[in-house]
């Protein structure tokens, strides 16, 4: 089992289209994870959805969502160092 220890956003030009129209996303740090388990709190909209579904596709990992479908392409997460 693959344990993601932290996430940010690759450098670079990401643009104003969706995900990186989302606040959250836009702005985001680096993440650490270092605890086994996260609980991803806020309101509706504020992105909680939108870091999952980059997070499971950033190493090309099944995508959750309603029908399986992602509404991220591609993602421009990355692993840190």
């Amino acid at each position: 089992m693959i344990h993601l220890r932290s996430a940010s956003l690759a450098p670079g030009e990401h643009g104003a289209e969706f995900p990186f129209a989302v606040p959250a996303i836009r702005t985001l740090p680096t993440i650490a994870f270092e605890s086994p388990v996260t609980f991803l709190v806020g309101k509706n909209g504020s992105g909680k959805s939108t870091l999952l579904e980059a997070l499971a596709l950033a190493p090309a990992a099944p995508a959750p969502g309603p029908g399986s479908r992602s509404s991220i392409q591609h993602s421009r997460l990355r692993p840190a160092s």
